[in-house]
């Protein structure tokens, strides 16, 4: 679900790097789970001296061990918050949160607000932080946008390989979060920083980078207030029986700019359900796992006039924007919901589970989705869940359930099975 469910074909990358995957962790026992750093690169590091024992923290009545900061860019990050100013000091958090905790640590005197898109993060973030929203304590910030500020300083972490359009949209709007003077500190694994240098260059006229053996440290600093903000939402238009619909997308959500393979394929295969319900059996209640932009939710909502459809998504941006695709549209009965444990509201009351589930993570979100569509909906519900990779998919579909059919959209498949009656 979410941001990096998919990258775009056309989407740029800041440098060449093997595409990094979240570390997210879907075990029902969400607590016994270390605090996540998602990055994955090995622990030694010759350009930092960092304090990287492990340390023990209580969690909820529970003396749980911390295992160190492994990202360059977090620890690089670490030791520049070392001189920093304050009080307030935003934290952009895209790949990992234990970074939350070392900065607190090393910093008590500060202010943070930690911001992240993505609910999982999140959701780690208050497991370990539980004083967040207390007078004086940390805030945690979930949303498709950062927090107004304003800020004294801003700390943003990134790596090789993440998306430039993403990152300019970042930069810009970190840029505007800034009080005059204040310091936008970003660091990046990457072996060049040249991209990083110029697009800091064209917000601030002063930027400083240090180099080291592993990556980049830049520190802008805000003169003025940007005369002009650029631009990043796009919108495109797909026909879907009687009707044009428009979507509305930004850098980070999927699939931005243009309709999906996948997404369509999806929406070819509505008309199985349509052909399948037996008379009187009306689709009231949908359910699209993943949703992104919106175009699939929009496009069930208009093959089922009737139903309500909830649009759920882990990245905050994606369910801002499909929000707002609903609204364009002038399609009333989509509900957006914010999650990403799988959890539907009204359990075993849907007819249809609709789900695009990327293919990282060794299926562990696509098993989500299917648990999802297992618990959420009615004896006989239906559930379509759209793939490349068919073996794992279609093995999986007739563990769950029952009169379970393939169908081929071009490079696609799409599963299409029956929640099992009691």
């Amino acid at each position: 679900m979410g941001r990096r469910a998919k990258r775009n074909d056309d989407d740029d990358e800041l440098e060449l790097d093997p595409e990094l995957e979240f570390d997210e962790d879907l075990d029902e026992d969400f607590d016994e789970d270390f605090e996540d750093d998602g990055d994955g690169e090995p622990d030694d590091d010759a350009d930092h001296d960092f304090d990287e024992s492990v340390r023990e923290s209580v969690v909820r009545g529970k003396v749980r061990k911390e295992r160190p900061l492994k990202s360059w860019s977090d620890r690089a990050v670490l030791q520049a918050a070392g001189g920093v100013t304050g009080p307030e000091c935003l934290v952009v958090l895209t790949h990992g949160t234990r970074l939350a905790s070392e900065l607190r640590q090393l910093r008590p005197d500060l202010r943070f607000s930690f911001f992240t898109t993505e609910h999982f993060f999140a959701r780690t973030l208050h497991s370990f932080h539980s004083d967040a929203g207390q007078s004086g304590g940390v805030t945690i910030h979930c949303a498709a946008d950062p927090p107004p500020g304003p800020f004294q300083t801003i700390l943003f972490p990134t790596l090789a390989g993440d998306s430039s359009e993403v990152a300019q949209e970042m930069f810009q709007a970190l840029h505007t979060r800034l009080v005059p003077g204040g310091r936008l500190i970003v660091s990046t694994n990457a072996a060049k920083g040249h991209w990083i240098d110029s697009q800091l260059k064209a917000l601030c006229s002063r930027v400083e980078q240090q180099k080291f053996d592993r990556g980049h440290v830049f520190t802008a600093w805000k003169s003025a207030e940007l005369k002009k903000l650029r631009g990043f939402r796009s919108r495109f238009d797909f026909r879907h029986l009687d009707r044009v619909l428009i979507v509305e997308t930004r850098p980070g959500v999927f699939s931005h700019r243009r309709l999906d393979g996948g997404a369509r394929a999806l929406i070819r295969a509505l008309s199985l359900v349509r052909d399948a319900n037996p008379p009187g059996r009306e689709v009231l209640g949908i359910v699209e796992m993943g949703c992104g932009g919106g175009a699939v939710s929009a496009a069930a909502a208009v093959s089922f006039p009737a139903a309500r459809v909830l649009a759920i998504d882990s990245d905050a941006r994606a369910v801002e924007c499909t929000a707002q695709t609903a609204r364009l549209n002038d399609l009333s009965r989509i509900q957006v919901q914010l999650d990403s444990e799988g959890q539907v509201p009204d359990a075993g009351q849907w007819d249809l589970l609709l789900g695009n589930p990327p293919y990282y993570s060794d299926f562990r979100i696509a098993e989500l989705f299917l648990q999802a569509a297992r618990k959420a909906l009615r004896p006989g519900g239906q559930v379509l869940i759209v793939t490349k990779p068919v073996e794992w998919q279609e093995a999986r579909m007739k563990q769950l359930f029952q009169n379970v059919q393939a169908y081929k959209f071009g490079e696609y498949t799409v599963f299409r099975g029956e929640a099992r009656r009691s």
